[in-house]
């Protein structure tokens, strides 16, 4: 069986691309989201969605293969 898109399909790179770029840029920014009265338990969610959205394409990448 081959697939079209790879592992995800066109629309689900750009939401992934779309979450990283945003999450990316709290977390550089979060001093200041911080300092300008963002919640410090949404900026930490934020800054955790980043950190988690590669780490779970890698393991369904893994997963896919076997």
């Amino acid at each position: 069986m081959t697939r079209r898109h790879g592992l995800m399909g066109p629309n689900a790179i750009r939401i992934t691309a779309l979450v990283l770029a945003v999450g990316m840029a709290s977390t550089v920014g979060a001093p200041y989201l911080i300092q300008a009265g963002v919640p410090l338990l949404g900026v930490v969610a934020l800054s955790a969605l980043v950190f988690a959205v590669p780490l779970v394409a890698i393991l369904r990448s893994e997963k896919s293969r076997r």
